[in-house]
């Protein structure tokens, strides 16, 4: 049982993998209290390398996608595997500070649930601020995750999750704008003005793709 899985989902991009989960590995949170479940989508590439060298670092799992599946339903097979309270997703272009985790999780921990005796204090998800940065880690801006939606860098209770279904998998793109749709009508978010995300910029950005996020958009 762990408190936290980070969700760190692959397709064409294994070389970014590395410095993610160098990240994710250098957390200041115990590396007993959360897992890294990645799920290869792309059978033509292999991750057992990459993962293999932080295995004694991390509580990691990989999982292969026997097809491309896309990335909600990726992500709703590790929500499903999931053994913990919270859940989060971390691309795997991206990393994140050291205190990433325990900041986020500490606030979940003392603003939801039991512990919480005013309503107005029950938070089910919390996010960050966080820094575009470019290919080579140089940071370009920050930015509010309340003003710019991000859908990664958010944790959520599990429950609250569980709760709405999961991810749509019927949005191929704009999956997280979606979720965050249907979490809204029934959940509070709150956000902490510490950039603790960095979102990488390059060629390859889901996002580049206007011609699909502006199809995804359409429907939301």
């Amino acid at each position: 049982m762990y408190d936290v899985t980070v969700a760190v989902c692959v397709y064409q991009q294994k070389n970014w993998l590395h410095r993610c989960l160098r990240s994710l590995s250098t957390q200041t949170m115990d590396k007993s209290k959360y897992q890294v479940i990645v799920v290869n989508d792309d059978p033509n590439e292999r991750l057992e390398d990459v993962i293999e060298v932080f295995e004694e670092h991390l509580n990691i799992k990989l999982i292969n996608n026997g097809k491309n599946l896309g990335l909600p339903t990726s992500l709703n097979k590790i929500l499903k595997a999931s053994m913990s309270r919270y859940f989060v997703r971390v691309d795997c272009d991206d990393y994140v500070s050291s205190h990433f985790l325990s900041t986020l999780s500490n606030f979940l921990y003392y603003n939801s649930g039991p512990r919480v005796m005013n309503t107005e204090c029950n938070y089910q998800a919390v996010a960050c601020d966080y820094f575009k940065v470019n290919e080579t880690a140089e940071l370009l801006s920050r930015h509010s995750a309340e003003e710019e939606f991000l859908a990664n860098g958010i944790m959520y209770t599990y429950e609250s999750l569980a709760n709405l279904g999961f991810y749509n998998e019927e949005f191929k793109m704009r999956e997280g704008h979606e979720l965050d749709k249907r979490f809204k009508e029934k959940y509070k978010i709150h956000y902490l003005r510490m950039p603790l995300y960095r979102y990488r910029m390059h060629p390859q950005n889901r996002t580049n793709n206007t011609d699909e996020t502006d199809k995804y958009d359409n429907k939301l």
